[in-house]
Formats: structure tokens, C-alpha cells, sequence
């Protein structure tokens, strides 16, 4: 059965110096210059002022599994692709979340792209990225901890669009979630707005868990500046 919404507002916003400047290519080897330096700490200080972050949560049932599809309750349809079907084999549920950190920093960022401050823009962007990641950490959290105290194990948190699961599959999530009660709506082409939201969905009571588990050794984009490489979290 459905269970009723959970709304989690009391979320932290942590900011990564290290993660801000790794995105943007510097590495304990390439030190960035002074005024680089200068304006990444301004950007973290300004997406720590300005992110809003709220996030959403309910277990639904899921009813059967095949090849490459979720069936769950409600008549709806996850097409979800036969890796991550077997990577969530054996779901009794599914944990689906919806996470944002609002929209005045996105405001910001085309403020200091309008008036020509790119690299400005172009750091708060990411500081923001950053920022809606801890979110999302929190919340995946919050789903494990939920999962341990019923003695269940939890899949890896995978969301539309990634691998073989198409991103229109967004509109069914939304179907399932009231997301605009924090603000975020999909648009026409099923990208969500604000843009620093994410939506996220896990497989509860799994046959396996995956432990370790890196997103970023199974996603085709190898040039990603956010990719993560990590060989000791490969799973096949």
C-alpha cells in the first residue's frame, strides 16, 4: 500500500571546497590562482545564503518485476531497463523521493551571467550542484535508516534518464509524488524546475544489496565534470 507523503525540511546545506573546485579541474596537484580561489569562496557563501533545500518521500508497493519493467501499485509502469531490474530484483517496495534547494539560486546565477560575471556564475552553479548533492545524501540516508530499523535492504537510488530507463518516466513519478508542494513541476520536455532538483528511486527488500555502489562506473557520459571513478565500487 501507498504510504502517505513525508516532508523533510529539516535538511542541511554542506558545501565541499575541495568537490566545488575538483568539478571545476583542479586537483591537489594544480592548485587554482588566487582569484579563483577568491570567487569560489564568494559562490559557496552565496549558494549556502540562498539554497532553500526541501525534499519529499513515500514507499510504494511493487507488485511484480520483469525483464526490463517495475509494475507498481496505482496501474503505473517503470521502465527501468534489465540492468537496473537486476539490480533491484527482489523489491517489495520502492522508495521515491523528490529534492530541491528552490530557485533563488538559479535567480543569481542568470543575474551574474546578465551582467557579463561568467566565472562568477559559472561557481555558484556548481557550488549549487554541490549543495543539492548533500541534500540528496541526507535523504538517501534518511530511506537507509528507514529501511535498517524494518530489517530490509535498499538497492541503489537510481532516477529517469539514467542507463536504460527513460527520462519521460519523470510524468510518473510526478503522478505518484506532490511535488509541487515544494515547488518543483516538470516542463514540457520532463526537466524539472527549479533546475537544482533531482528525483530519485530505490528498490526496498532487494534479494542484494550492492554495497558501495558508484553510479558513475555504469553511465556512458566518461567526460562528465561531476563523474566519480572509483574501481573499488564496480559492480557488474
Amino acid at each position: 500500500m501507498m504510504s502517505s507523503t513525508e516532508y523533510l525540511d529539516q535538511l542541511e546545506v554542506n558545501i565541499d571546497t575541495k568537490a566545488v573546485l575538483r568539478i571545476q579541474g583542479y586537483r591537489d596537484d594544480h592548485k587554482p590562482q588566487a582569484g579563483i580561489s577568491e570567487i569560489t569562496a564568494r559562490g559557496i557563501e552565496a549558494a549556502q545564503q540562498l539554497a532553500r533545500p526541501r525534499a519529499i518521500y513515500r514507499k510504494v508497493e511493487v507488485l511484480s518485476m520483469e525483464r526490463d519493467t517495475m509494475r507498481l501499485e496505482g496501474h503505473i509502469q517503470l521502465h527501468i531497463g534489465r540492468k537496473i531490474a537486476q539490480w533491484w530484483n527482489g523489491s517489495q517496495f520502492l522508495a521515491v523521493a523528490v529534492c530541491t534547494i528552490g530557485g533563488a539560486l538559479e535567480e543569481r546565477i542568470l543575474a551574474l551571467s546578465q551582467k557579463g560575471e561568467n566565472a562568477a556564475a559559472l561557481i555558484l552553479d556548481i557550488a549549487g550542484s554541490v549543495a543539492l548533492g548533500s541534500v540528496t545524501n541526507q535523504v538517501r540516508r534518511f530511506i537507509c535508516e528507514k529501511a535498517s530499523n524494518l530489517g530490509i535492504k535498499v538497492a541503489p537510488g537510481l532516477n529517469p534518464g539514467y542507463g536504460e530507463w527513460p527520462l519521460t518516466d519523470q510524468r510518473l513519478i510526478f503522478s505518484i509524488m506532490p511535488a509541487e508542494t515544494i515547488g518543483v513541476r516538470l516542463n514540457d520536455h520532463c526537466m524539472m524546475i527549479p533546475k537544482k532538483s533531482v528525483s530519485f528511486c530505490a528498490g526496498l527488500g532487494v534479494s542484494e544489496a550492492l554495497e558501495q555502489f558508484n553510479r558513475c562506473n555504469h553511465c556512458g557520459v566518461s567526460k562528465c565534470p561531476y563523474r566519480r571513478v572509483d574501481e573499488k565500487s564496480e559492480v557488474d
